[in-house]
Order: C-alpha cells, then sequence, then structure tokens
C-alpha cells in the first residue's frame, strides 16, 4: 500500500481542518481571558440620591457583547446631576438605565420618624410597607380603627440615626420612596400625629438588587 501523498484531497482537508480548530480554539480562549472595567458601586445608594465617583470603584468583569453596553464603563465620567432611580447595593455594576435626574423619579421622598431602634432589615435599598395606626376613641365609645397600610413595597432611600443634625433623640429619621397618589394620606397622618409604622418586606433588602461584581 503506497503512503499517502501531499495532494491527496482527504490529506489536504483535514490539515485544513485542524488549523482551523486551532485558530478557533486560540480566539476562544482569547476571548475568555478579556475583561472589561466598569464601575461597580462601592457603598449604597438610595434612590434619588446623587451618584458620585465616592460611590464607585473600578470592577474588571467578563461581559458578553450584548450585555456590555448595559453598563456604565469606567471610562466614562458621571455628570454632577445624576442620581440613582433606584437603589443601588454595594459591589453591583453600574446600570445605564439607573441613572437619571431628579425630575425622572416617580416617587418622591418622605421622612419617617422612628422611636427606638430601626427596624432589622430597615437600610437603605429595602423595601418596607408603611402602615398607619390611629388612637382610639378617647371615649371608649368607638371601635378603635384598625391599622391602614398607606404604601406597599415603599424604597428606603436614607436612613439617618440620631435624628439627624444637632437633635439628641434616640431613633433615627427613615427616609422612603413614596408614590405621590399617596402622598396625601401619608402626609396628613403624620400632620395628626398617628404612628406610621414600616415593615420590612422579608428578602427584599439591598443586597438582593441588581448584578454583582
Amino acid at each position: 500500500m503506497s503512503a499517502p501523498s501531499w495532494r491527496d484531497p482527504r490529506l489536504l482537508v483535514g490539515v485544513v481542518l485542524v488549523l482551523a480548530s486551532v485558530v478557533l480554539g486560540a480566539r476562544v480562549v482569547s476571548a475568555a481571558q478579556q475583561t472589561a472595567s466598569v464601575w461597580a458601586l462601592s457603598r449604597a445608594v438610595g434612590a434619588g440620591q446623587p451618584v458620585t465617583a465616592a460611590d464607585l470603584r473600578v470592577a474588571e468583569v467578563h461581559l458578553d457583547a450584548g450585555t456590555s453596553p448595559a453598563y456604565v464603563p469606567a471610562s466614562a465620567e458621571l455628570a454632577p446631576d445624576l442620581v440613582a432611580l433606584r437603589g443601588l447595593a454595594p459591589g453591583e455594576l453600574l446600570p445605564r438605565a439607573a441613572l437619571g435626574r431628579t425630575g425622572d423619579l416617580t416617587s418622591r421622598p418622605v421622612t419617617v420618624p422612628v422611636t427606638g431602634n430601626v427596624p432589622r432589615g430597615v437600610e437603605v435599598g429595602a423595601l418596607v410597607d408603611v402602615w398607619v395606626v390611629r388612637p382610639g376613641d378617647p371615649s371608649g365609645l368607638a371601635d378603635p380603627a384598625e391599622p391602614e397600610r398607606v404604601v406597599g413595597a415603599a424604597e428606603v432611600s436614607a436612613v439617618v440615626t440620631g435624628g439627624g443634625g444637632l437633635s439628641a433623640r434616640s431613633g433615627a429619621d427613615v427616609q422612603v420612596l413614596v408614590p405621590q397618589d399617596a402622598m396625601a394620606a401619608l402626609l396628613q397622618a403624620g400632620s395628626d400625629g398617628h404612628d406610621v409604622v414600616l415593615v420590612p418586606l422579608p428578602g427584599a433588602g439591598a443586597a438582593a438588587t441588581g448584578a454583582r461584581s
């Protein structure tokens, strides 16, 4: 049996296939080793709060061509008037869709004073139900009003312990984002001196939000 000739088409096709597989494998390995530099959150930022360089760090991540445009590259400078349109968690990659101007927000921040310890789970980026508890009739002739949930799944945008400023009272001021159609009821409850209670939603903390590096 004669040895195969270099002019044998089958041998030439085999050589071409081997070379093609080597080139393709090299490209796949090279692509897998390439990373993109994007901004990631170094600390929590609540909805409506400014997003600045002090809140960010550079993250080297693997992103495909379809995913990469969704995040802000580390080479981009952020405009000074940008705010977070939703809560951003530490370690989360900075999405373009989560940035905007104050006028883009569909809710408005309302401060709820909390006496004593802040309930566990009430933190920046967490979701809470806002309940109003009205006092009963002092005469005792009428049944006490049932608590009313005025806002469901409101996002916590800030927590200032001690009341903030020069206040010496205990507790905290918790800022929550309230839809405009519920604003009047919540403000009226505060004006009437009714108790406003925040109830955190289980599993809805800031750490559960968004992609992480």
